[in-house]
């Protein structure tokens, strides 16, 4: 028989190598741990890790954590969206070309002057001109335009909250180009990077909708739209309702918009204007046309190209509980097929400029 210590002498490891093999696990993890420190001093940071796995907030696939264990290969990702600005650059060209014989739109051929220009955001340092459409990510792109003004208390886009940066951030720091003279405008037109980013035009409008209205009521527009769209376009309407705006249906918005009545007093509000009028892609030769529907490579691409990806990173988007798919076909199944075709001939410009198909619902 053998005892217990006899067996544990034959497992017996000379002096020296224990030695050696536990310097050399502490040299492999400081050396781990100094490169990342060194090339990322916020992997080890509390507020970077607990980000990384909060649920309901942000992807997790898109945080700080996940960036540094599972990285993209940014080289077939970008080889992708050069060939899709390739096709989106034609497109437009194309239509372009088509369209510039109706005089709709503001083209080379006519005089522009700085009030065109009033969705366009200046970045001089950068060398940037970004045409800012809302419920197109234009929150994230006008925080990312904060940030790289050295202005901002952080370095992070993403803790720029929301109320801020519209209340103040936006019109104490950024730059408006309609602001310009009109030979300062063109000298930027001719040497800035130019960029915009759109959605597909039924998808953005059922977004302003819920987030003007409803997700994030803002008083202005209740009082400004709601009391009318619902006096105009509801039987019967509450005295609450009527003196509220609070509950406008999106068929009664819809209605609004269809109304020849509307664009004839004054042009549509940003948020439900279209893609051609503010960003005017016909007049304005863009450097990037991003769409929302590849929101992340198009984002990382244009930080990529400006030489900024260092400096800043794009706010990630939250993953809806609810496939977009499933509340556009829920919203606009209460819409007549004449309706849906007419909305779609309100906006066909953008539709047929950035190659959105006709609705399907």
């Amino acid at each position: 028989m053998f005892s217990r210590d006899s067996i544990l002498s034959s497992f017996h490891l000379p002096t020296n190598m224990i030695k050696l093999l536990v310097y050399s696990l502490i040299g492999f993890v400081c050396i781990t741990l100094g490169t990342l420190l060194v090339f990322r001093p916020d992997f080890l940071s509390t507020t970077a890790y607990r980000h990384a796995f909060r649920k309901g907030q942000q992807n997790h696939e898109d945080s700080e954590v996940e960036k540094i264990l599972h990285p993209r290969n940014m080289t077939l990702i970008y080889r992708s969206v050069r060939e899709r600005q390739r096709m989106r650059s034609e497109r437009v060209r194309d239509v372009c070309a088509k369209l510039n014989a109706t005089g709709r739109l503001l083209t080379r051929s006519r005089k522009a002057i700085p009030s065109h220009f009033s969705s366009f955001f200046v970045d001089d340092y950068h060398g940037v001109l970004y045409c800012s459409i809302p419920k197109v990510a234009s929150t994230n792109w006008k925080r990312v335009l904060l940030v790289l003004t050295g202005m901002m208390n952080t370095t992070r886009a993403n803790k720029l909250e929301r109320k801020d940066v519209f209340e103040v951030l936006v019109p104490r720091f950024l730059s408006e180009l309609k602001y310009y003279s009109m030979d300062a405008i063109k000298q930027r037109l001719e040497t800035y990077y130019k960029f915009m980013f759109v959605r597909d035009p039924m998808e953005r409008l059922l977004s302003a909708f819920v987030d003007r209205f409803h997700t994030t009521p803002v008083d202005l527009y209740r009082k400004t739209y709601g009391r009318r769209i619902v006096k105009q376009y509801r039987r019967n309407a509450s005295e609450e309702s009527l003196r509220l705006g609070h509950d406008v249906k999106f068929e009664e918005f819809v209605s609004y918009l269809l109304d020849p009545r509307t664009k004839s007093k004054k042009p549509f509000n940003t948020h439900w204007k279209e893609y051609y009028q503010m960003c005017h892609p016909c007049f304005v030769n863009y450097d990037f046309i991003g769409k929302y529907e590849t929101l992340r490579d198009d984002a990382d691409f244009v930080l990529d190209q400006l030489g900024i990806r260092e400096k800043v990173t794009f706010p990630t988007v939250d993953r809806p509980t609810v496939k977009t798919s499933e509340i556009l076909a829920e919203k606009y199944s209460n819409l007549s097929a004449a309706d849906i075709y007419r909305l779609w001939k309100l906006y066909s410009i953008d539709f047929d400029l950035f190659d959105y198909p006709y609705p399907n619902f």
